[in-house]
């Protein structure tokens, strides 16, 4: 059985896969107290697990998205593991949208401090890093890519005009279904790699001032 948690947009999900056929799965909202709002759904998932049976695997969206989020998730899925004793994947969240399945698609987003991000995805897969631009290149950027899909976890108002991108987000379902197109090689890889939040750029740490000699 593989558990999947998905908890970095406010559209949260979390399905129990007891095999290629038979699933149960769960949505609930939250934005800004996952760590209260997560609980509840999850515990009714985990009791449909049978006494006598444990989970197989464990995989977990780890954004871009709510951070908050990520790490709620994060933190509950790695105490599940360790409780199963069982394997613990992490899985950018975008592959785990419908979109994922495209050949080629680019995810963008508000990166913050007056830039924007692209992603290609490829396959259900990521080929590089997102790129940061300012708003300016951003859009000269989108020019280019003009045919290719364009997808985003963002609201409208936090993209630059003429965005034209699909408002989209990902499920518990769509990152099990992710998983099963990795090879084992990228699927052994991602278990001896703990997951972690997935950031866009090193967080920014405000410096505390010298303190006054006098």
């Amino acid at each position: 059985m593989i558990l999947a948690l998905e908890t970095t947009t406010t559209n949260a999900t979390i399905t129990l896969a007891q095999d290629n056929t038979n699933s149960i799965s769960t949505q609930f909202s939250s934005e800004r107290s996952q760590e209260s709002d997560l609980f509840p759904p999850l515990q009714e998932i985990l009791s449909q697990i049978p006494a006598d049976q444990k989970l197989s695997l464990i995989l977990v969206g780890t954004g871009p998205g709510s951070y908050n989020g990520a790490r709620v998730g994060i933190a509950a899925a790695q105490a599940i593991a360790q409780t199963h004793q069982c394997p613990l994947a992490g899985i950018p969240s975008f592959l785990g949208t419908p979109e994922a399945q495209a050949p080629l698609a680019y995810a963008v987003g508000d990166a913050r401090r007056g830039s924007y991000f692209i992603l290609p995805i490829e396959n259900h897969r990521l080929p590089s890093s997102p790129e940061l631009l300012d708003e300016k290149a951003f859009l000269q950027k989108l020019a280019q890519i003009k045919n290719t899909p364009l997808i985003t976890f963002e609201s409208p108002d936090r993209l630059p005009e003429g965005t034209n991108a699909t408002h989209t987000h990902p499920t518990a379902n769509g990152l099990i279904e992710s998983w099963h197109q990795l090879t084992p090689d990228e699927q052994s890889s991602l278990i001896s790699t703990p997951p972690q939040a997935y950031y866009l750029r090193p967080p920014h740490i405000t410096k505390s001032k010298k303190k006054s000699s006098f």
